[in-house]
């Protein structure tokens, strides 16, 4: 548990620090595809930690907060910093190759989806019916959000368009690394 705790302080340290640096933080580590083209990489990771105004970094920061906080039992065992990586990687790559009209993209939304099916994913397999529940709603407001978009109050909250294929991408990643996970750990392997 001591280990999540500081995780989760630690990440919200450098998403204040980052804010505090503004604009020109979100310049050199904001996700813009033309960086990332001229090989840029780090902005499909430092990405994740830039927010577009102060309203969307503490949605963000509650976000993770509650997210870790439903899934206890299984992030307080293990680092959530390899989630976090993968993630943000997952969905920089899936962005730069499936969407190049995307230009510009900040904040840690994608990952949070990320570690929420992660989380749910450790529940399923755990048989756990709140897993089930929650895997229900969640793609629920998954397929909504892919056909109806972001609601507008959450636009004008963070004052920019909400990248919902950054929500899918990650809830994707999210999966992916706990089966991958489960595929190490049979062979004897960790994350």
């Amino acid at each position: 548990m001591r280990s999540l705790t500081v995780e989760t302080a630690v990440i919200i340290f450098i998403t204040l620090v980052i804010y505090l640096l503004q604009p020109q933080a979100s310049q050199l580590l904001g996700y813009y595809h033309t960086g990332i083209r001229q090989f840029e990489l780090w902005r499909l990771i430092s990405a994740t930690f830039c927010h577009t105004n102060f309203n969307h970094l503490a949605v963000n920061i509650a976000g993770l907060i509650i997210t870790l906080g439903l899934f206890i039992d299984t992030f307080k065992g293990i680092r959530i910093w390899p989630i976090i990586v993968f993630n943000s990687l997952f969905i920089g790559v899936a962005l730069f190759l499936l969407q190049p009209q995307t230009i510009w993209y900040v904040g840690l939304s994608g990952v949070l989806h990320g570690l929420f099916s992660y989380g749910i994913a450790a529940d399923i397999r755990n048989k756990d019916r709140w897993g089930y529940l929650l895997g229900g709603g969640f793609m629920v407001k998954i397929i909504h959000e892919q056909i109806y978009g972001a609601a507008q109050s959450t636009i004008d909250l963070i004052g920019a368009p909400v990248l919902v294929n950054a929500h899918l991408y990650g809830a994707l990643a999210g999966v992916v690394f706990y089966i991958a996970k489960m595929q190490l750990k049979k062979q004897h392997f960790s994350l």
